[in-house]
């Protein structure tokens, strides 16, 4: 692995642990195509498993600051929004070795060009909602909308390895009893609980052609994971300095951006 690899993985870590506290969403969106760029000859689970784990180490570190903000947020909720992200991660990543690899990016861009829509229309259609959460008398109150919503998520999440955050942001942020300053937190949470199933998954499979002059356990990388999650953890505090700096709505144009950019990206990538 030379240094220009290292330069572009350390490089990835930072802006998706700023991504990931601020938008909510994981750095799959940003590692899937990159490793696809970069490591053009790995079989896309490789990816996918790569991908999965840095976003669990980056959502830790992210939690830790989150825990430390004292942001309040429903834990019934958030029990039942992870068991259907975890069901979905699971079946998404037994699927992931069934369904061709052109099958998974196509899922990938579709999955990225209708969550970029869905922020945008969310944006026009909104107002700044700047409600303190400790004035929502039902925050906590169940939300079976959120379990379809994290099922789903987490079915997309399995098969492309992108994490969920990506997925569950612009989700979890049309639930009507979830605010702004929640949905990082929520996100982080399910990225953690809802992929480590998956996580083991690809830890006890065999891959047959590994890659070289790395240490590798099954369809992880251990060497493409260490840099970008230390370099995320490095970077750590000045992202958490940033939440709560912008506002809302440009939160969602934002997203919106990074998401339709990455389906772009993605698309001329493999097929242009």
């Amino acid at each position: 692995m030379d240094l220009n690899i290292i330069l572009i993985l350390c490089t990835c870590g930072i802006i998706s642990n700023i991504l990931s506290a601020i938008l909510g969403i994981g750095g799959g969106v940003l590692l899937v195509p990159l490793l696809m760029t970069v490591f053009n000859n790995i079989p896309i689970q490789m990816v996918a498993a790569t991908s999965l784990s840095i976003v669990i180490g980056s959502a830790i570190i992210n939690l830790s600051y989150f825990i430390k903000k004292h942001i309040t947020i429903s834990y019934k909720n958030l029990a039942i929004w992870t068991i259907g992200m975890s069901i979905g991660v699971q079946t998404g990543f037994e699927l992931s070795f069934i369904l061709g690899e052109n099958i998974i990016v196509i899922i990938f861009i579709s999955t990225m060009f209708i969550l970029a829509l869905k922020t945008l229309y969310s944006c026009i259609k909104t107002k700044n909602n700047n409600t303190d959460i400790t004035d929502i008398k039902d925050y906590d109150k169940l939300n079976y909308t959120g379990l379809i919503f994290c099922l789903i998520g987490g079915l997309v999440a399995g098969i492309t390895g992108i994490g969920g955050g990506s997925i569950m942001a612009p989700l979890i942020g049309q639930l009507k009893n979830v605010k702004h300053q929640q949905i990082a937190v929520y996100t982080n949470y399910m990225m953690v609980l809802g992929g480590l199933s998956s996580m083991y998954g690809y830890l006890t499979k065999d891959i047959v052609n590994p890659f070289a002059n790395t240490i590798q356990i099954g369809y992880i990388n251990l060497n493409i994971i260490g840099i970008v999650i230390l370099s995320s953890f490095l970077t750590s505090f000045i992202s958490m300095k940033l939440i709560g700096l912008i506002k809302p709505k440009l939160c969602n144009i934002l997203l919106f951006c990074v998401l339709a950019f990455i389906a772009i990206y993605t698309y001329m990538l493999k097929y242009a």
